[in-house]
């Protein structure tokens, strides 16, 4: 064999050990993630948890600081931890990297057995909002989703003043739910509800199961959420409705430093921003005399 067909024969021979391992093969998935429901990537879901993000969380500067930028990024991401058996529950999380928030998502699915009725919400619902540090990168399994601020900036201007405000059903399962808390609490026995009361409640927001109401006299702010729908009837007997009194004279600070590891206390932000929530976008509702809230 000529020295030149010796070389071409080893060439050949290398380029078919080496192009195996020179093929490009997809990333694994990091274990317990799956591909994102494609609901959680539809631009009127992103831009309903952006407006409620703005609602309750964003003040000035935060706005004032991603306003002039060309797009508004999120990372969004499916969740698979390990759940209750029978539990079918979907949950994720989308980052806000721009302004280092994380909001989890939980889309309610599961049976309680001793009842045999299966709670299931029909899409998911904000459960969890924290704040801290974002890479600068997306964490793996994430995806991208780019908007153009100008067209969410819109969106936010046009919807600014939309209210959704819960029915009369809802009022009703609201009022037997501070009932029985009140009554726990001693809330009730100590103020006789003799004459007219007046009481704000906030919007409701179609990602969120969660309300605020203030009460004037009483001077009190009450938190009500559920796993589930708030205005779900279906499944009121069923499903208990979490509720956090919250006293102005006495539960609130300057920040939770102040109150390390409690969740009795709001801070005077969250105060106001709620009672702006409550007042100036609320609903007001009169309480006649002798009727219990």
């Amino acid at each position: 064999m000529s020295l030149r067909k010796c070389f071409c024969f080893v060439f050949s021979l290398a380029l078919v050990l080496l192009l195996p391992a020179c093929r490009t093969t997809p990333a694994p998935e990091p274990a317990g993630v799956s591909a994102v429901p494609p609901e959680l990537l539809e631009q009127s879901y992103l831009f309903e948890i952006v407006r409620y993000i703005y609602r309750w969380q964003l003040d000035e500067s935060e706005v004032e600081r991603i306003v002039g930028q060309k797009q508004f990024v999120l990372w969004v991401r499916r969740l698979d931890p390990k759940l209750d058996p029978g539990d079918r529950s979907r949950l994720a999380e989308i980052l806000l990297p721009q302004l280092g928030i994380t909001v989890k998502v939980k889309q309610a699915d599961y049976t309680i057995d001793e009842l045999g009725v299966t709670v299931k919400s029909p899409d998911f619902r904000i459960t969890r909002i924290s704040r801290g540090q974002l890479p600068d990168r997306p964490p793996r399994a994430c995806t991208t989703v780019k908007v153009d601020m100008q067209t969410m900036r819109d969106y936010l201007f046009r919807t600014r003043s939309q209210h959704d405000y819960p029915g009369p059903a809802l009022i009703e399962r609201l009022r037997n739910a501070l009932r029985k808390e009140a009554a726990k609490q001693g809330i009730l026995a100590t103020n006789a509800l003799t004459q007219e009361q007046v009481v704000h409640v906030a919007p409701l927001s179609p990602v969120a199961n969660d309300i605020w109401v203030f009460w004037e006299a009483g001077r009190k702010l009450f938190y009500f959420a559920s796993d589930i729908d708030l205005a779900n009837p279906a499944v009121w007997e069923h499903q208990s409705l979490m509720v956090h009194i919250f006293d102005l004279d006495q539960q609130v600070v300057v920040s939770h430093e102040e109150a390390p590891g409690s969740n009795r206390f709001l801070t005077r932000y969250q105060v106001s921003r709620t009672l702006f929530n409550c007042i100036i976008f609320g609903q007001r509702i009169v309480v006649p005399p002798r009727t219990q809230l």
